[in-house]
């Protein structure tokens, strides 16, 4: 049995976004690629428009705490700096998120090639995602989400689902802001 693998840092879902942003950036720039970072973006506003290159967006479907409904005490810091010695305490709470990847290319066999493209980064790169504070990825479903029906009319659309646990980090430092009274 292997040693016991630890996050080098905590993500948020925005964090979490970020990281596939900057795979899909990289690994699909040849292909022309372009992962639209901002939540329910539309696109294309007429459908009847062509798109010159492939899309892939992103919705939240759900974030929702998995078994603790408030942040929980993990652990107590002590750090001396410069500035002046800080101690605290770290909470926590995971939450459990369905994130939905939307694929839109101009026709069908240029979708399905980033789709699949795409869920074998997805697997490739766990190991990145969680060495980076996810603490679990995992494809939910492949569906057809009717919301995009528009635009499946003139060109492809694959929607693809993915659970993904995060753990929320907080840092509570026992000081005072000036001109806040704490009683």
């Amino acid at each position: 049995i292997g040693e016991r693998q630890q996050a080098e840092k905590s993500a948020d879902l925005s964090d979490f976004i970020g990281m596939v942003a900057k795979i899909v950036s990289v690994a699909l720039k040849d292909e022309n690629v372009e992962f639209v970072p901002d939540e329910g973006k539309k696109l294309i506003h007429d459908p009847t428009n062509p798109i010159d290159h492939p899309y892939i967006t992103f919705k939240v479907i759900s974030r929702r705490p998995k078994d603790e409904r408030k942040p929980r005490y993990r652990q107590a810091i002590d750090e001396t700096g410069e500035d002046a010695p800080k101690n605290g305490h770290v909470y926590g709470q995971r939450f459990e998120c369905i994130v939905q990847f939307n694929i839109i290319a101009s026709e069908y066999t240029q979708a399905d090639k980033v789709m699949n493209t795409f869920e074998e980064l997805m697997f490739q790169y766990a190991h990145y995602f969680k060495k980076n504070g996810v603490a679990e990825l995992l494809f939910e479903k492949h569906f057809t989400d009717e919301n995009y029906d528009t635009f499946r009319e003139k060109v492809s659309v694959r929607n693809l689902q993915y659970y993904v646990e995060i753990e929320k980090l907080t840092t509570v430092f026992n000081t005072t802001i000036d001109g806040v009274e704490i009683n």
